[in-house]
């Protein structure tokens, strides 16, 4: 059993690096990929070594297409390259979540909903200010008009995606200034060596016209693969985007998007218990990607 794409505490995880390697050396899983947002920095830290498995280089960069928020995992990069990328074309993880503050409180604004920025309490070095804005917005019973849904009202996943990120929402935010859009991100991978998926497809707000484009998406940025496994997908769905990945010859990547206590029941390895990704997918792969991170110079 395998896992490419989990995040630590160096991004918005909940586990230490160290922690997460031992989890997956207890759950005897032969590859993992930590896969943090916009950032490599669990492979600069102690303990790396540690995990008898296969470690594959991975990162998850945030970026924006046609108004939305996706994302693009990279792998099997060389590891100063991408830090390189990231630098220029990145921002910090704690000031994307302090600008990200801003941009939210003006569409609140905008949209005239009741909430006081003074009592929104977050640790940009930690998290995202988007748990803490629903959590405030749901003390004015007025604001409920805003939002689409119970669920989004009631859940932050829901609130993120289907308001925050949905162009069509009203308290859509518009992240451009966050983020490089989807060619920028490809091209930052392919410069530090590395092989580019899109990532989770079906969590989009936009995932049924991104499915019906999704050949064409693939060929206007250069894609490699598709991530076809993932926690919050159906099990037609996988079979979906594993049938269309063979059908175009493209490359496979799956995972839990393992947060630890960030995302409750999801699992390393099995996500919610449906996922069962092995080795198979990375016979695919160009054999020097596969390689593990002390291999690489």
């Amino acid at each position: 059993m395998i896992d490419l794409h989990t995040h630590t505490c160096c991004s918005d995880g909940a586990d230490s690096v160290e922690a997460l390697l031992r989890r997956a050396e207890e759950m005897k899983l032969s590859v993992l990929s930590i896969t943090d947002h916009n950032t490599v920095a669990a492979y600069r830290g102690r303990g790396i070594s540690e995990y008898s498995g296969t470690l594959i280089p991975g990162v998850e960069i945030t970026c924006m297409y046609q108004g939305e928020v996706v994302e693009v995992l990279g792998y099997g990069y060389r590891l100063a390259d991408m830090e390189v990328e990231l630098s220029r074309h990145v921002l910090t993880f704690a000031e994307k979540q302090r600008r990200e503050f801003e941009l939210i409180c003006a569409a609140l604004r905008r949209a005239g909903a009741a909430f006081d920025p003074a009592e929104i309490s977050f640790d940009p070095t930690k998290e995202s200010s988007r748990k803490a804005f629903l959590r405030h917005l749901n003390q004015f019973p007025e604001n409920r008009r805003f939002f689409s849904s119970d669920e989004t009202w009631q859940s932050s996943k829901s609130f993120t995606r289907e308001e925050i990120y949905n162009p069509e929402s009203r308290l859509y935010v518009d992240e451009a200034p966050l983020y490089p859009d989807v060619r920028t991100a490809v091209e930052m991978i392919h410069r530090s060596g590395g092989i580019a998926f899109l990532a989770h497809l079906y969590i989009y707000a936009h995932a049924p016209e991104f499915r019906r484009r999704l050949w064409e998406i693939v060929r206007e940025f250069g894609l490699d693969g598709v991530e076809c496994a993932h926690s919050a997908f159906t099990a037609e769905q996988i079979l979906d985007l594993n049938g269309f990945c063979r059908e175009h010859g493209l490359l496979r990547s799956g995972g839990s998007d393992y947060h630890g206590s960030r995302k409750p029941g999801v699992s390393l390895g099995t996500g919610r218990g449906q996922l069962d990704i092995t080795e198979e997918y990375l016979k695919e792969w160009p054999e020097k990607k596969r390689k593990g991170f002390e291999a690489r110079g």
